[in-house]
């Protein structure tokens, strides 16, 4: 009886600090689907959900990771700045937003960040950097986050993220102001709960952006059918021009 009461004991040991690591954090993401149309300029997007009380939040965002080509500037003759090659940077996403209390480096140990792709330095970990810049590598990678950051498509928040603890789970949100420069295509959502520096549960989420209406029509037309796109493209120039020389032309014939 003695031996029973023991095991059973261990096992309620066992299953709570199961359910006390699990920490399961649930998200919600409204609106999942961004129309753009010809008058979008970017939307608000409002992110929330709750976990255990005992765990910080950290959010990202992020679409697939691509190749990404730029345009190098330098002094011509040690005049004139102008384009002198290309770079690349591989792979790495087109959108990349996270989202904090904290510093990530100070809420989540580097081992995780490196598993999770949580963080600046956890792209720059994977980057590959062609032509090879040598010990310029840390250079050219501050240099392409500056230019996404320029862009409002890369971003490091600290603070944005609302907690309300209950007794025992907290409650988050997070407002993100979406850019009207983040392209069509899939973005996941991803909101993990740390606790002692480590991720113990994620949710994910994700969300669609495409061109809708006439601005997927012409947006279509150009890719698919681009000789008929130049046409109509030609013949609206001409009319608007006409357009204006009517204008214009009738208003000098009054004076």
């Amino acid at each position: 009886m003695k031996e029973k009461l023991f095991i059973f004991l261990i096992t309620l040991i066992i299953l709570g600090a199961a359910a006390s690591a699990e920490a399961v954090v649930s998200c919600e993401v409204e609106p999942n689907y961004v129309p753009i149309t010809f008058f979008y300029n970017g939307t608000t997007i409002k992110l929330y959900g709750h976990a255990d009380k005992n765990v910080q939040f950290v959010i990202l965002i992020q679409d697939e990771a691509h190749k990404i080509t730029l345009r190098r500037k330098g002094k011509v003759k040690g005049l004139f700045w102008m384009n002198v090659g290309e770079i690349t940077y591989e792979p790495v996403p087109m959108v990349y937003m996270v989202f904090t209390p904290k510093p990530v480096s100070e809420l989540v140990e580097a081992s995780e960040r490196a598993k999770y792709g949580i963080g600046y330095d956890s792209l720059a970990a994977k980057v590959r950097i062609e032509p090879d810049p040598g010990p310029e590598r840390e250079r050219w990678f501050r240099e392409f986050i500056k230019f996404k950051e320029k862009g409002r498509l890369y971003r490091e928040i600290i603070g944005s993220i609302k907690v309300e603890s209950g007794d025992l789970t907290s409650g988050y949100s997070l407002q993100v102001n979406w850019p009207y420069q983040a392209p069509p295509g899939t973005y996941t959502v991803r909101v993990f709960a740390v606790q002692d520096g480590k991720v113990v549960d994620s949710c994910e989420k994700q969300i669609k952006v495409e061109k809708v209406g006439l601005l997927k029509t012409i947006s279509d037309l150009a890719f698919e059918k681009a000789p008929l796109y130049g046409i109509i493209a030609i013949v609206i120039a001409v009319a608007a021009g006409i357009g204006v020389g009517v204008i214009f032309g009738g208003k000098g014939g009054a004076h």
